[in-house]
């Protein structure tokens, strides 16, 4: 009887034990499958100061005249090579791929205001819909400083494309060899859980 009595004990303390080791071991090996960004996030996100533009035909423009729509925005120099004209055309064909909601999404493709706009009125003809910018030299270098990522800014190199939300912040970018099903895939969710934009 005595026997019986330890054995039942020691199951006990022995069940009592597992049910605290058990979620311990567990959390350490288990992980969750979420989604995960194909794109870069920018952490904490960063808001773009409203810095005066223009237009490529002049018309005066703000950076917070983009707000309220999702951004996908590429910063070009005085030349459009193939990175930037293969730029342009993905967030053009993202934008579209949103269906229903592309009207939720805007692209902008961002030029110096010297010697980039002839350039860059030639590329925005091509891909209807598309918001042509130009920036002072000085508005230009401070908004490239904003789109840091990496250290690297548009006027060193970066050729990234850039997400901004609809209330103006820097969220997310993509290297220029990003895959387009893979920035569709994060935009389309993007879209799916935002109430705004």
């Amino acid at each position: 009887m005595a026997g019986n009595t330890k054995s039942s004990n020691r199951w006990q303390v022995l069940l009592i034990a597992l049910l605290f080791v058990v979620p311990v071991v567990g959390a350490l090996f288990w992980k969750p499958t979420g989604y995960v960004n194909h794109g870069e996030l920018v952490e904490p996100a960063r808001l773009i100061p409203d810095v005066k533009l223009e237009k490529l035909d002049g018309t005066p423009f703000n950076f917070s005249h983009l707000h309220n729509k999702w951004t996908l925005l590429y910063m070009g120099g005085q030349l459009c090579d193939e990175v930037c004209k293969d730029s342009l055309y993905k967030i053009q064909q993202v934008r579209l791929a949103q269906s229903k909601n592309a009207h939720r999404v805007q692209t902008v493709y961002l030029v110096p205001v010297h010697g980039g706009t002839t350039n860059a009125q030639t590329l925005i003809r091509q891909h209807p819909g598309m918001i042509g910018l130009a920036a002072e030299q000085a508005a230009f270098k401070r908004l490239a400083e904003q789109f840091k990522v990496n250290s690297r800014t548009p006027l060193n190199g970066a050729q990234r494309i850039y997400v901004v939300d609809p209330l103006g912040n820097l969220m997310m970018s993509y290297p220029p060899d990003a895959d387009p099903s893979n920035m569709n895939e994060d935009l389309r969710r993007l879209l799916k859980v935002s109430q705004i934009g």
